[in-house]
């Protein structure tokens, strides 16, 4: 089952550190901080950036999180690429 949480205009840039600082924002909100599973997105770089952000957010906090290993590449992006 999905459900959409929350849904941010990013006005400013879309850096990856700016991106983790909305997922961050929502995971508060809502109490999710330490029960991410795996982050799903394409290849954009400013993706590995958030996700180095959100694992540096993590790490502050004690929480367990691999931006190496919890980050699931979206397969129909990987196909188009491919």
């Amino acid at each position: 089952e999905e459900l959409l949480i929350d849904f941010h205009e990013i006005i400013s840039e879309h850096s990856g550190a700016n991106l983790a600082e909305a997922v961050w924002n929502t995971l508060e909100l809502y109490g999710l901080k330490n029960r991410i599973m795996a982050v799903v997105c394409d290849n954009a770089s400013n993706n590995d950036t958030l996700l180095q952000t959100l694992g540096e957010k993590c790490a502050n906090e004690g929480i367990d999180f691999s931006d190496k290993h919890l980050r699931i590449h979206c397969l129909p992006h990987i196909v188009h690429f491919a």
